[in-house]
């Protein structure tokens, strides 16, 4: 595992790349280190070309069952008797449970991560209001692809609450969420980025979020962010405010938040990859608590006690994350963590998910999203979905 990596590792907010490596010999050798114990994984590849709900799907999966569910299953096409018993078996037993990490796992180890994968993406779009939103996003995407979004509204106030490192990386990066500010900014809703500490803790985040929509109890307030954001926006509407402070915050739009932890950190918090980790958080100025705090045990904990109110309206976006789909600067983690079930290069799926939410799904994402071209559009046209559906 590299630098970049863990720089990646270290929860920016839509991908990463050229990142600037500091030139410390030390640390090239204690990455040189990490990269010979780190396993790597040679996934299966079986082309696929199949419509799931509303996207062609064009890539691979990682396994012949996956491979028939997309265009044969899916399609109502049922003619292969054995993998039809195994697709109906898993229906069975689960009887179309919401999946959460654990079953997932027990669908990985019978049949396949993809297949897996595939099974959440169902059961997600089985949710008629999911499915609902997923056209709309499509169609408000087109819309404003085409078309300038215009709201008369001095009343409310978008907050986005950037990733990890922004302040360094921002640029490149996406965490400093720059662009999207700039196209909502050109809605006439007022936009401003929420100026957390950049290599901040969940908790100490969470207080800074709290503080700053304090400030505005007079704004009917949406709140965005992205991966470590959105840990600390969930504790921050949930726990730090009050009820009654929370009543002017209409939405909250989780991009890929790991509001259940990252298993990945928690393989790099022992032994001899738990030294040089810490010791290349040491050399970046990190604090290695910021860390702590996102790995699954705290993070779980944290989220099973958490109440969000239910008043405030949630849509989460999340990656399919299909094997054929990794990113480069996904591959590494993904792989670190197909044992424990399908993920997206930095959480399981499941634990993606908000509580009382609605999902949407983007086909062809893993974790970081600033590999899709699009996401800064994309962006827009989800907000405008959350406004859609406020009556805006």
């Amino acid at each position: 595992m590299s630098l970049l990596s863990l720089d990646n590792m270290g929860l920016s907010n839509f991908g990463i790349d050229h990142i600037k490596i500091q030139s410390s010999k030390k640390i090239m050798l204690m990455i040189a280190l990490l990269f010979l114990i780190t396993n790597c994984c040679l996934v299966p590849k079986h082309k696929v070309s199949a419509r799931f709900s509303e996207y062609q799907i064009e890539t691979t999966v990682d396994s012949e069952l996956a491979k028939y569910y997309l265009e044969s299953f899916n399609q109502s096409k049922i003619n292969h008797p054995e993998f039809d018993k195994v697709i109906r078996g898993i229906s069975a037993e689960f009887n179309d449970q919401k999946p959460n990490r654990d079953i997932l796992k027990q669908i990985s180890d019978k049949t396949s991560i993809d297949f897996a994968a595939l099974y959440f993406a169902r059961q997600m779009l089985n949710d008629k209001s999911n499915l609902i939103l997923q056209k709309q996003f499509l169609l408000n995407l087109e819309y404003v692809k085409n078309q300038k979004i215009q709201y008369n509204d001095s009343k409310s106030l978008i907050l986005l609450v950037p990733g990890f490192d922004y302040v360094e990386n921002g640029k490149v990066t996406g965490a400093d969420f720059a662009k999207p500010k700039e196209l909502l900014s050109q809605t006439g809703i007022q936009v401003q980025l929420v100026g957390i500490d950049p290599i901040g803790s969940v908790e100490e985040n969470a207080a800074f979020i709290s503080k700053t929509i304090s400030s505005f109890p007079n704004r009917n307030i949406l709140i965005a962010g992205a991966s470590s954001a959105g840990p600390a926006i969930h504790l921050a509407l949930g726990e730090s405010l009050t009820l009654d402070q929370t009543k002017h915050v209409k939405a909250w739009l989780n991009l890929g938040g790991v509001l259940q932890g990252v298993p990945v950190l928690d393989q790099f918090s022992i032994g001899i990859k738990g030294f040089l980790f810490k010791t290349i958080v040491w050399f970046k100025d990190w604090r290695i608590k910021s860390f702590q705090s996102m790995q699954t045990a705290v993070s779980r904990d944290r989220f099973n006690r958490i109440k969000l109110p239910r008043h405030i309206y949630t849509l989460n976006y999340i990656g399919m994350s299909l094997s054929g789909d990794i990113s480069r600067f996904a591959y590494d983690k993904y792989c670190l963590m197909r044992e424990d079930g399908p993920n997206d290069g930095l959480s399981l799926l499941p634990d993606l998910v908000a509580p009382n939410s609605h999902t949407i799904l983007a086909p062809k994402s893993d974790h970081f999203f600033a590999e899709d071209p699009e996401i800064d559009i994309k962006t827009l046209a989800l907000l405008k979905t959350i406004l859609d559906h406020l009556g805006y």
